[in-house]
């Protein structure tokens, strides 16, 4: 049994499928839950799927209120001001349920754009996802220091070691830009008792509403994956959910690859 009952977690990127069934899981374990998304409204749209029973442990907010202030100030005008910032956020998580123990960085949406299409624009976009990760975990890092067993799990695709299923090269790197600053907050980190550690998933079905693969595509994927099946939410989940526990306190700048094999090495 692993221990998860009572511990906070942040995470970013919620909305998805994948995000969503990894905060069913952490209610599910007795574990709070703090859904971040770009928009308020986006990330209560996620948490009223949810049962009603969890509503007194999990709680949503925009990470950045800066991003989209009007549209937030608008949703939520008891909560957002013009001087709202991502450490406000962190900080009202803390304050909300008492402790932050997991950060899990799962921030996606990415168009893809090819070598010819991507310019500087399409680039920048791109690195988002590394930024991301890298200011939520400092912001976090306060909190995740009171915690007795606090991690870090950042979460990506497996794009940067073989190009991916389609050509994208900003979207390549900035995965690969993830992976290396998983490994570095791993070094850093790990003396202070915080692990970092990846998870880097392979073609996760239905991940997104817009997620739709050719007859031709899906055969060609699943000619590439050994077990000779696509991925599904809980594939992903299950490998959150150790990273996530007090028993994965050993486990650190690990690379967990997800993908069936389509991928070894």
């Amino acid at each position: 049994m692993l221990t998860l009952k009572g511990r906070t977690m942040t995470i970013t990127g919620g909305a998805g499928n994948n995000g969503m069934a990894i905060v069913k899981m952490a209610l599910e374990q007795g574990m709070n839950v703090a859904l971040l998304s770009g928009m308020h409204t986006k990330a209560w749209k996620a948490i009223e799927q949810l049962d009603p029973k969890y509503r007194d442990h999990v709680i949503g907010f925009a990470q950045n209120p800066q991003a989209c202030l009007a549209e937030n100030m608008a949703a939520a005008p008891d909560i957002y001001t013009e001087e709202s910032k991502m450490s406000d956020v962190i900080r009202w998580i803390y304050e909300r349920f008492g402790s932050i123990d997991v950060v899990v960085n799962a921030k996606g949406g990415h168009v893809r754009y090819n070598f010819e299409q991507t310019d500087k624009q399409i680039w920048r976009h791109s690195m988002e996802v590394v930024e991301s990760a890298f200011v939520n975990a400092k912001l976090s890092l306060p909190y995740l220091l009171k915690s007795k067993a606090p991690r870090i799990i950042n979460m990506t695709t497996c794009d940067a070691r073989n190009g991916g299923w389609a050509f994208d090269p900003s979207f390549a790197a900035a995965r690969g830009g993830l992976e290396a600053l998983t490994y570095e907050m791993a070094r850093e980190l790990g003396p202070k008792g915080i692990t970092t550690n990846c998870v880097l998933i392979g073609h996760i079905e239905q991940d997104t509403a817009e997620d739709a693969l050719t007859d031709e595509l899906r055969a060609e994927l699943l000619a590439r994956t050994p077990v000779g099946r696509l991925g599904v939410p809980q594939d992903v989940v299950s490998a959150v959910e150790f990273l996530a526990s007090e028993e994965a306190g050993f486990v650190n700048g690990a690379r967990i690859d997800v993908n069936g094999g389509m991928i070894v090495g």
